[in-house]
């Protein structure tokens, strides 16, 4: 069924140009949703005493494409948007279950995640109320709470009212996982890419797809949605241009 493609294809993106991340790899969007190219031109009109113009003349063109995806990857992202550093290992949250205050010295060490080292405090509720515990710097007293190095104090009061408590913290872990650094760089400073966009509905002839080449691309928009009902997409946009060569876009068909 030549000419028609239903679902979102295949896209490669292979990141050729401008700064470059360490490795440049060309990467493939996975649980890809949409693929979306425009291209846009100005027309100018030559009016004379006439209604309708004596001539027109395109004059600027523009091409922009968007694609989403159902997957965070940020090695992706490395390699077509942001293009900078990247360390193994890295920082990460911890949420202890509900925990009773114990006995003296009242006091509550969480567990860490992959044997990580402790970094920062990111508060205490009352695990049956969700309230809040306030922080002081020493002595807390009923409904409060003191931090240290990984250690949680809390006072006598709430130990007697066997309240129990969740404790959020950061960790830095060495491995597993990367961080991707995002830094303050100079004006023009990102990647340049090259994208082929694959119709690989009942081809023509097996296995060999139509597709739409753009032969420099380079992302000017990440956007990421957390959703309290549905999975989390990620959506990018960019625009297409010429070459060093004066290439724009290639289609290719594989019916003729």
């Amino acid at each position: 069924m030549p000419y028609i493609q239903i679902g979102s294809g295949l896209l490669f993106l292979n990141p050729n140009a401008g700064n470059l991340a360490t490795n440049p790899t060309p990467v493939k969007p996975f649980t890809l949703q949409d693929v979306k190219i425009d291209a846009k031109g100005t027309i100018k009109e030559l009016m004379g005493q006439y209604q309708w113009p004596d001539d027109t003349a395109v004059v600027d063109k523009k091409g922009t494409f968007e694609f989403s995806m159902g997957r965070k990857d940020w090695q992706l992202i490395q390699q077509i948007f942001n293009a900078d550093t990247t360390a193994t290992g890295g920082t990460s949250v911890a949420v202890s279950p509900a925990t009773a205050i114990p006995a003296s010295p009242y006091t509550i060490t969480p567990t860490i995640p992959g044997s990580g080292t402790a970094s920062e405090d990111l508060g205490v509720v009352n695990a049956a109320t969700n309230a809040p515990f306030i922080k002081v710097t020493s002595a807390p007293a009923a409904g409060q709470y003191s931090y240290s190095a990984g250690v949680y104090t809390f006072s006598s009061a709430d130990h007697t009212s066997g309240i129990s408590v969740i404790i959020a913290m950061s960790y830095t872990i060495t491995t597993p996982g990367t961080t991707f650094q995002i830094n303050n760089q100079t004006q023009g400073y990102g990647p340049a890419f090259e994208a082929f966009i694959v119709d690989n509905y009942q081809p023509a002839s097996s296995s060999i797809y139509s597709a739409v080449r753009l032969y420099a691309a380079k992302i000017s928009d990440v956007s990421i949605t957390n959703k309290r009902a549905d999975y989390a997409m990620v959506d990018l946009k960019g625009s297409f241009f010429a070459n060093s060569s004066g290439q724009v876009l290639a289609a290719y068909s594989n019916v003729g």
